[in-house]
Formats: structure tokens, C-alpha cells, sequence
């Protein structure tokens, strides 16, 4: 059994990748966030959030909400014109070089038992593993599936993925240029 994964090979232009990593870089405002894990530690890769709420994560952690800049709200829109879903907010996680790495790991569902989880790699290509849990958080490693999604390629997880598998991007002592990664989420908000 596969994850349900769609893989868009240049979703982005080059010329629009280009651009909106040169806006990420000048204006996002990242942040070395810190978890406690065993006692506390620097979050191995630099968050940045935008949305309408608060992006609350692993042991009573919270990233605080930024307003979504009009160049964020594009890439959502043409994400909906690709039939990919609707989204109000997006994680965008900044992978300086080899040494920054996200653990496996399944996002956060909102009550969706299945929900549609576009990312959007810009930079340097590096690889985005998958693997079937067994119980709890445990993986079956033989199930693995990698993608190696480049600058400007968009993978979205869809159907139970999120519900049956966990996905990582593994650190690597291999020379490996800057990446930079918005996946994009969906919550329902009640009005204030």
C-alpha cells in the first residue's frame, strides 16, 4: 500500500520560485523555537507561521500567529485553482544546510480524519521520506517512499496519509545548499 501522494514537478515556474524565495528570505520573520525533549533544545531548523491562530505543537509548544502577507496569499490561491483545497495558513520551515532535519512525524489534522497537506519546497533539493506507522508513533521502515522534491515542486498529502503514515526530511554530512519548505493547513476559525 502507497501514501496517497501527488507529486507536481515545477508547480512554480523557476522565475516565480526565484521570487518568492527572495521574499521568504527579506521578510519572513523565521524564529529558533525550542522544544522540550528531555530537557530543552533548539528545534534542529528555523519556523516562521501565518495564519489567524496560534500553531500549537509537541509538549504545550505554540508558534504565534503572523498576519499572511498578500505574496503567501497567492500561492494558496493558485493552490485552490489547482484543485488542491482551501487553506488559511502556512508553516514555513527554513533547513539552513544538512544538519537541520525534521523528525517523522504526522501534522495536525484539525479534526479532519483526512485531510489535503500541500508542501512547497524552494532551494536546494533534499529528500522527504514516508513510512507506514504500525501502533502509536512506531514505523515500519520497509514501507519507506521518498520524494526528492527540487526548487518550485509541490507534494500534497491527501486521503488517510496523514492518518496511516509519517513523513520526515532526514539531516545529511552531505554538502547540501538551503531549503526552504511551506506546507499549507486548513482550520476552521470562529469569529470574533
Amino acid at each position: 500500500m502507497e501514501p496517497d501522494v501527488a507529486f507536481i514537478e515545477k508547480f512554480l515556474a523557476r522565475e516565480e520560485s526565484d521570487a518568492l524565495l527572495d521574499r521568504i528570505r527579506s521578510e519572513s520573520e523565521f524564529k529558533q523555537n525550542q522544544i522540550n525533549l528531555y530537557g530543552w533544545k533548539n528545534v534542529p531548523r528555523l519556523e516562521a507561521w501565518y495564519g489567524s491562530w496560534d500553531y500549537p505543537y509537541s509538549k504545550g509548544v505554540a508558534l504565534k500567529a503572523a498576519p499572511m502577507p498578500d505574496y503567501l496569499q497567492v500561492v494558496i490561491d493558485r493552490i485552490a485553482a489547482a484543485g488542491f483545497g482551501a487553506f488559511n495558513a502556512v508553516l514555513i520551515n527554513r533547513y539552513r544546510d544538512g544538519r537541520d532535519y525534521i523528525s517523522p512525524h504526522s501534522d495536525d489534522n484539525y479534526g479532519d480524519a483526512e485531510p489535503t497537506i500541500p508542501s512547497l519546497t524552494l532551494g536546494a533539493a533534499r529528500p522527504c521520506r514516508l513510512a507506514k506507522m504500525i501502533t502509536g508513533s512506531k514505523l515500519d521502515k520497509s514501507t519507506t517512499v521518498e520524494f526528492v522534491p527540487g526548487h518550485g515542486d509541490l507534494v500534497v498529502m491527501r486521503g488517510r496519509t496523514n492518518a496511516d503514515w509519517q513523513h520526515w526530511v532526514p539531516k545529511t554530512a552531505k554538502p547540501v545548499g538551503e531549503r526552504i519548505n511551506l506546507t499549507f493547513r486548513n482550520k476552521s476559525v470562529p469569529e470574533t
